[in-house]
């Protein structure tokens, strides 16, 4: 077998147990798999694939332990896993891998251990990740990236560890680590970083050290770091900085100095540091 083909199984009821692809398959179509949610085993996808199609495996609720992308696989379409919740081990991206597409694993809360996005990825879609609270490790972003979009990494309230933000990248987008209660250390955004989205950082409560917004960010948004409560240090405002959102450091308890303002800001709006 080459390939299947897209909707392949729409109709097929009843399944349970492992789905086990066969080897020398290259293609796996568009939704060829989706909502089959009866399984309750492993999913093992052969080293030969080199397609996964547009939600390919979205709703297949039941997989347990670990799931292993092939070796030649290059780039993930959007929603291809998306709501596949059961999984219980591992999530091994291979190294082939240039791009993830939206949504990719949006809602799968099952994994476990660390998040590793392997180095050669330049492209990670927006939700690729949202929602998948299983991660209990650190989470590795490529040095490549240099857009973070929106909701990529929301909801993955279990990750731990320092929160490292690649030099290169310029923009975090609307809600990108919101609720990403784990993180520990201090935060720093690098330089190379122009903007912040709505809600980038909110509820981000586990942090433990200073926070460094870069001089080059113009605008913190609404609630960007909204219920960030465990900074510490002072909470300096870049001179670049003309407007504060409302709501941007709602109930950020835990600076212990000063409140620095740039000369250069205009407006400060309802609720910012509430």
């Amino acid at each position: 077998m080459i390939s299947i083909g897209s909707h392949a199984f729409d109709t097929l009821t009843g399944l349970s147990g492992n789905l086990v692809l066969p080897e020398g398959l290259r293609t796996i179509g568009k939704q060829a798999f989706n909502g089959r949610s009866g399984f309750t085993g492993e999913l093992v996808i052969p080293d030969s694939v080199t397609t996964i199609g547009k939600g390919a495996f979205s709703g297949c609720s039941g997989f347990t332990g670990d799931l292993v992308l092939p070796d030649k696989l290059t780039y993930l379409e959007e929603y291809a896993f998306s709501g596949c919740s059961g999984f219980t081990g591992d999530l091994v991206i291979s190294d082939s891998v240039k791009e993830i597409g939206n949504a990719t694993f949006e809602n799968c809360s099952g994994f476990t251990g660390d998040l590793v996005i392997p180095d050669g990825v330049t492209e990670i879609g927006e939700y690729a990740f949202y929602s998948c609270s299983g991660f209990t490790g650190k989470l590795v972003i490529p040095e490549r990236i240099t857009e973070i979009e929106d909701g990529t990494f929301g909801g993955c309230s279990n990750l731990r560890g320092e929160l490292v933000i690649p030099e290169g990248v310029t923009r975090i987008g609307d809600g990108t680590f919101y609720n990403c209660r784990g993180f520990v250390g201090s935060l720093t955004i690098p330089d190379s970083v122009t903007k912040i989205g709505v809600c980038a950082f909110s509820g981000c409560s586990g942090f433990t050290g200073k926070l460094i917004i870069p001089e080059g960010v113009t605008e913190i948004k609404r609630s960007a770091f909204e219920k960030c409560s465990g900074f510490t240090g002072n909470l300096v405002i870049p001179d670049s900085v003309t407007t504060i959102g409302s709501n941007a450091f709602a109930s950020c308890r835990g600076f212990t100095g000063g409140l620095d303002l740039p000369d250069g800001l205009t407006k400060i709006e309802d609720h910012a540091f509430i």
